[in-house]
């Protein structure tokens, strides 16, 4: 099982909050005037910062398993309730939420269905719930590929397609369904982000094994070297909402 505790400092270092999905997050929170407001996988809070700093709400939850993960969201002094507990069985009573979201969250639970049961239980009634994830043709897509062979691989097996969760939401009572598609303006693949895929940034660095990462790590290097950049990294992000 992944250990989040042990990756909470450097999760937190190298994964800042925000992104170009937070619009649609945003917009999502509006429409269903939202007060009261459950992350799911907040993680260190950094997601967390960056919505209320746009939109304080009467109240907002952040749910996570890691209590190492919550114990660095704490003290970022917001105003905020950090729980510890699982997607899959939420800690709440019925209708307790006018908004719950994820961001890349959805991709760490193998069998998605309780949790979207979950959120519909304690979504109101004219709530939204909405995951953001990355879409599999973004993931084949993606310039680490030539880098580490089983990066694709690795992700296309945890991260659940887009029509998959549109579904899910669907068979767990949300009435409608949507999704809003963005992009981060390009980066370059240079020094700067060549620290963070040393510091293994997201969970897939974490899975490939060890010969095949610094293998990767090593030619991703000499390309920098040679060059200054190894070509643009533009990220793409997927939000899928529904409505109950």
């Amino acid at each position: 099982m992944f250990d989040y505790d042990a990756v909470a400092k450097r999760y937190d270092q190298h994964r800042k909050g925000g992104g170009p999905f937070m619009s649609s997050l945003l917009a999502l929170a509006d429409a269903a005037g939202a007060e009261q407001v459950l992350e799911l996988g907040t993680g260190t809070g950094n997601n967390a910062c960056a919505f209320l700093d746009a939109r304080p709400v009467r109240c907002f939850v952040g749910l996570d398993q890691s209590m190492g993960m919550l114990v660095r969201a704490a003290k970022k002094g917001l105003s905020a309730h950090w729980i510890r507990g699982n997607a899959v069985a939420l800690p709440f009573v019925n209708r307790s939420f006018d908004f719950l979201f994820s961001v890349l969250m959805l991709h760490h639970i193998r069998d998605i269905m309780p949790v979207m049961q979950e959120c519909y239980r304690v979504a109101r009634t004219g709530g939204y719930t909405a995951f953001i994830t990355a879409s599999h043709d973004f993931i084949d897509r993606h310039p680490m590929n030539r880098y580490f062979p089983s990066f694709a691989a690795i992700d296309k097996e945890r991260f659940q397609d887009v029509p998959q969760i549109e579904e899910a939401l669907r068979n767990a009572g949300f009435g409608e369904t949507g999704q809003i598609h963005a992009k981060r303006d390009p980066e370059p693949i240079d020094e700067h982000y060549l620290d963070k895929v040393a510091h293994r940034f997201i969970s897939t660095f974490d899975l490939i094994p060890d010969h095949e990462f610094y293998a990767g790590l090593n030619r991703l290097r000499h390309d920098i070297s040679v060059d200054g950049c190894a070509g643009t990294m533009q990220w793409e992000s997927v939000t899928i909402w529904g409505r109950k």
